[in-house]
């Protein structure tokens, strides 16, 4: 293969084979596959050639909002090809008049206030889109995208009447206007928030359980409507709290044995939900090895594990303390189980005094990072 350099002239590379070239090029993380490009002209040709065979890499993104105003986000990902912490440095904080940043299922970033909810586009979370809040004020609630449909539910102030009151909004509609909907099943009366809700979702549908109980229900946005009761509580293990999400179109629960004192493991089951509502099936893929779970619970083990938040994308899967104390353990999926269960080594991925911490997933891909260095987003590995 040759080029030309600055002169005219064409001078030789060391000869590599276009499809043996592309067939090396798939298998480097973004960032190097990027410093690829700009190698040689037949370099770049590879890079192209090796897209086809590059999937979309599951980042882990890692936000610290400040507790005091202004409330800007300072954000690390995680990229699980390199097995590198990156820093990511950008401009001002779309979100840092609004006190309180969340996650939710995984893939979503938001921030609601009293003038506007807000939520990202890109794989990123750089470029922000911001609409009307809901018509019902809330502090809490379930927030969640299924297609187009973007769903508020719960989480409602005590003034207002209905509790359990829940809206949708069409995003690709061109009008911001929020419709109301079926409201949540009453059971979820004295639950009807994020704190005590874990929330997954499909292409279609919406999936609610208590963490606690694991009484579980679905919202179709189609008909604007919740299912009857589903019951995410396998009959061979107790759990004392459990959260969901979705890997593909395989629905996922990551459940805690024991007690909050004395927590004893963390199980993972697939989930089936296509036969009787009350007969879901359960299929092992997985327990936490020891030394995870303890890292896990951090430094003070003496602290109750109340709750875990459970982060899936692509063949990962992430875990972290609700109570920001601990490591993120990380897990692959290959062949419908977990394995390669690791902490990350970063020790800034934890909440600090006068700090929250959220955490999120996406799947980024290469034309992602392009668009990213576009908006002048610039990138650090840590050491």
């Amino acid at each position: 293969m040759e080029d030309k350099n600055k002169n005219g002239e064409e001078e030789e590379e060391c000869s590599i084979d276009g499809d043996i070239l592309a067939s090396i090029l798939s298998n480097l993380p973004l960032l190097d596959l990027d410093s690829a490009c700009h190698v040689s002209k037949s370099w770049n040709r590879a890079v192209f050639f090796s897209l086809r065979r590059l999937k979309s890499t599951p980042w882990l993104f890692v936000f610290k909002q400040r507790s005091l105003s202004p409330y800007t986000l300072a954000a690390t990902a995680y990229d699980p090809k390199s097995e590198k912490w990156i820093e990511l440095r950008t401009g001002s904080s779309p979100v840092e008049h609004v006190s309180a940043a969340r996650s939710s299922h995984s893939t979503l970033l938001y921030a609601l206030s009293p003038a506007k909810l807000s939520f990202p586009i890109d794989a990123f979370h750089l470029s922000w889109r911001h609409v009307a809040p809901p018509r019902v004020w809330r502090i809490d609630p379930v927030v969640a995208v299924v297609g187009r449909c973007l769903i508020v539910a719960g989480g409602v102030c005590e003034f207002e009447d209905d509790r359990l009151a829940v809206e949708l909004l069409d995003v690709e509609s061109g009008e911001e206007a929020w419709e109301r909907c079926e409201s949540m099943p009453q059971y979820l009366s004295g639950s009807a928030s994020s704190t005590w809700l874990s929330v997954a979702v499909s292409a279609e549908t919406m999936y609610v359980t208590e963490k606690a109980s694991g009484v579980a229900c679905c919202f179709d946005p189609e008909t604007k409507s919740w299912t009857e009761l589903l019951d995410f509580s396998p009959s061979d293990c107790r759990l004392y709290s459990r959260v969901i999400g979705f890997v593909g179109n395989r629905l996922l629960m990551a459940g805690i044995t024991g007690d909050e004192d004395n927590p004893t493991g963390i199980e993972l089951w697939e989930v089936d939900s296509t036969g009787s509502p009350m007969k879901l099936k359960f299929e092992s893929i997985g327990s936490m090895p020891t030394a995870c779970l303890e890292k896990l619970r951090g430094i003070d083990s003496d602290w109750p594990l109340t709750s875990i938040v459970f982060n899936a994308v692509g063949d990962m899967v992430y875990m972290n303390n609700a109570a920001e104390t601990g490591e993120i353990v990380a897990a692959e999926i290959e062949g419908r189980k977990l394995c390669k269960w690791r902490t990350l080594l970063y020790a800034d991925a934890r909440g600090h005094a006068g700090e929250r911490l959220i955490v999120a997933c996406s799947n980024v891909s290469f034309s992602d990072l392009k668009r990213a260095f576009r908006d002048d987003l610039r990138f650090s590995v840590m050491v």
